[in-house]
């Protein structure tokens, strides 16, 4: 069967709204920006990277920037651009807030790829969906996108899922989670600094938590360095509506910050706003 070449488009088109400043600019401990290292690790396996932006983006006049034909439509419009752009190529998209992203988890996302299929992608660790914003979209996927968004339909994971991917497994469990806001940042930054470290905590749950995940408390395994990568993975495995930013966590009975580490044995509870403010 033929094999599209294959071409990088690293999604830096957000307005980083939570994170209060552009994040694929983000310093790294190297010196590199986020968007320097994703570009280097996707220039490993593909043929060429280009950089998805705003229309608006002063980035938007480079050649190697493909602005969205439409604004307003996510991830999603960055992926129109590219199939605008080269339509027989298939395109391996990527987030620019990946800061663990490493080149083993690149190289076996293309080295399982099938062009056969519309898609390869990683199954989410928290929930076994597809992992949209780390994935290759194959030509095939065309059809199927211009009817998604004519549908004004912007969901990326949805329109994955339409796809029927084939999913294969996260080499490093880390590696695609993503920075959104500062206590994702300083998340990712511990893990990077001392490496996943296995924990066993007691998570307690009050009030419409406690009801959404059916128990008091619960005894955890996890490798979560700081109270914000602990609640976002219970938040994910229980499918809680909050946010981080409605939710206290308090660690040995004591309300603490969201960056506050977390160590083997301890008590740590999530606390949703009180009923009525």
């Amino acid at each position: 069967m033929n094999r599209p070449a294959l071409h990088g488009l690293l999604l830096a088109g957000g307005r980083s709204r939570r994170m209060g400043r552009d994040k694929a600019e983000l310093p790294l401990p190297d010196g590199t920006t986020l968007r320097e290292r994703s570009i280097r690790l996707l220039e490993e396996v593909v043929d060429r990277v280009f950089l998805s932006t705003a229309p608006d983006d002063p980035r938007a006049g480079d050649p190697s920037s493909l602005p969205d034909l439409a604004p307003g439509r996510g991830p999603l419009a960055g992926l129109e651009a590219a199939f605008h752009h080269g339509p027989d190529r298939a395109w391996l998209v990527l987030a620019c807030d990946l800061p663990l992203l490493d080149a083993e988890t690149l190289a076996a996302l293309t080295a399982a790829r099938d062009p056969a299929r519309a898609a390869t992608a990683f199954a989410s660790r928290f929930d076994g969906r597809p992992e949209p914003l780390c994935a290759i979209y194959e030509p095939s996927a065309v059809p199927a996108l211009q009817e998604f968004l004519a549908g004004d339909k912007r969901c990326a994971r949805r329109f994955l899922e339409s796809l029927d991917p084939l999913l294969i497994p996260l080499p490093n469990r880390h590696a695609l989670d993503n920075c959104n806001r500062p206590e994702d940042l300083a998340e990712a930054t511990a893990l990077a600094a001392t490496g996943p470290v296995s924990k066993r905590v007691t998570i307690e749950y009050f009030a419409q938590l406690r009801d959404q995940a059916g128990r008091q408390c619960e005894a955890r395994e996890t490798t979560a360095a700081t109270a914000a990568g602990l609640w976002e993975e219970v938040r994910m495995s229980h499918q809680f509506p909050l946010d981080l930013d409605a939710v206290r966590t308090a660690v040995d009975d004591e309300i603490v910050p969201w960056t506050t580490a977390i160590h083997d044995g301890d008590r740590v509870a999530f606390l949703p706003p009180a009923p009525g403010g």
